[in-house]
């Protein structure tokens, strides 16, 4: 029986989409700080085994983590120290080079085979050629301009400490927080609840060690391989192809292309040298140290993580894409829960029972819809 559409009634549901626009509205112009504090809870979440060992050993909570940070950041001084000067070289030197790099570009593509190529490539590097050369005899960088630019610089510091901020407060109080969330919680749904926090947790911290994992040897194979390969500013391309590893399906595209351009002025031999290693190491990583890293950290089907880049790239860019997959996981989380319930409700197999035999007096039998087996989702879900 639909209820009765009184004045009160009216109001109330006014009143109630009222609230979740504001809701909305709020949100959307706080997404910065959103953004913030999910990075916070990521990197949280990756050192927390970390901060557990120490605070078995004697260590406090804040010991704890004040002793992981002065770690991570004195193993990034010392990376520093052995990677820019090289680095600052090789970005020296490439920078210098890129006339000359555009130039052998132009007349590879000038004396291709293929029309395509010949035509549209040539006239695409002389366009890069002349705004290159446009750039560098007149920069016309404005004073505006380079607020912006050291605003950037400025403002991506401030975000790196901002987050280390965040995930050391958020450690810090997490105990707190996660028993007034769980205070709101019916007592039989909590420990449910409870379960649903740490399996959450636990992907979270496992795809953010498990990316970061993945960055770091793919950047150090890649720039063994370019040194191997002979290849010009391999420790520059080693560690964009590091960088760009954490962009899901794209970045390893983005990587390889830009060492490929690289090798395409020496000789088609090195290029095609370049492809092969990039497309070997990617077969690598995909049947080696994916499975072997992850360990379903994630546990995300392929289309849900495309459908996931998709919209967080189409939302915020490309860290929405890189913060969708953590977010889609924990979403999945969720979800399964209420599907796993859904199945394991006694009501609603009585439903499907009491349809069944309705069906059969029809003379229309359909089989059952299938129902999750708890104790083989229960196994797969604490595997991971």
């Amino acid at each position: 029986m639909t209820p009765q559409l009184t004045p009160g009634r009216v109001m109330v549901l006014t009143a109630s989409v009222l609230v979740v626009l504001g809701l909305a509205w709020i949100l959307i112009h706080i997404r910065a700080i959103i953004i913030l504090l999910v990075l916070g809870i990521l990197f949280a979440a990756a050192i927390e085994p970390l901060t557990f060992r120490l605070r078995r050993r004697g260590f406090s909570r804040g010991q704890a983590i004040l002793t992981v940070y002065a770690g991570i950041i004195a193993v990034l001084a010392l990376v520093l120290y052995l990677v820019v000067p090289p680095l600052v070289n090789q970005a020296t030197s490439l920078i210098d080079q890129i006339p000359s790099i555009l130039t052998d570009l132009r007349d590879q593509a000038a004396s291709s085979d293929n029309e395509f190529i010949r035509t549209s490539g040539t006239r695409t590097l002389n366009r890069a050629i002349a705004a290159y050369d446009d750039f560098r005899n007149s920069p016309n960088i404005e004073s505006s301009q380079a607020i912006e630019y050291a605003t950037t610089a400025v403002g991506a510091l401030f975000t790196i400490v901002s987050t280390m901020v965040v995930a050391f407060y958020w450690m810090t109080e997490k105990a707190i927080i996660k028993r007034l969330v769980l205070g709101l919680v019916p007592l039989d749904k909590r420990d449910r609840a409870h379960s649903l926090w740490d399996e959450v947790e636990f992907r979270l911290g496992g795809w953010t060690r498990g990316q970061l994992f993945l960055c770091l040897v793919i950047g150090v194979l890649s720039a063994i391989g370019y040194f191997i390969l002979g290849l010009d500013f391999w420790l520059a391309l080693g560690i964009f192809a590091g960088i760009t590893e954490i962009i899901p399906f794209f970045g390893p595209i983005i990587g390889g292309t830009a060492a490929t351009m690289i090798a395409l002025t020496v000789s088609w031999q090195k290029a095609l040298a370049v492809i092969v290693f990039v497309v070997l190491l990617q077969q690598l990583e995909s049947a080696f140290l994916v499975p072997r890293v992850m360990r379903n950290a994630v546990g995300m089907t392929p289309l849900t993580v495309i459908l996931a880049v998709l919209i967080g790239g189409a939302l915020y860019g490309p860290l929405g894409s890189i913060l969708a997959i953590p977010i889609g996981a924990a979403a999945q989380v969720f979800i399964q829960d209420i599907l796993r319930s859904r199945a394991d409700d006694p009501d609603s197999i009585i439903r499907e029972a009491s349809q069944t035999e309705g069906n059969e007096l029809h003379g229309s039998v359909h089989p059952p819809p299938m129902r999750a087996d708890r104790n083989d989702t229960g196994r797969s879900e604490a595997s991971s």
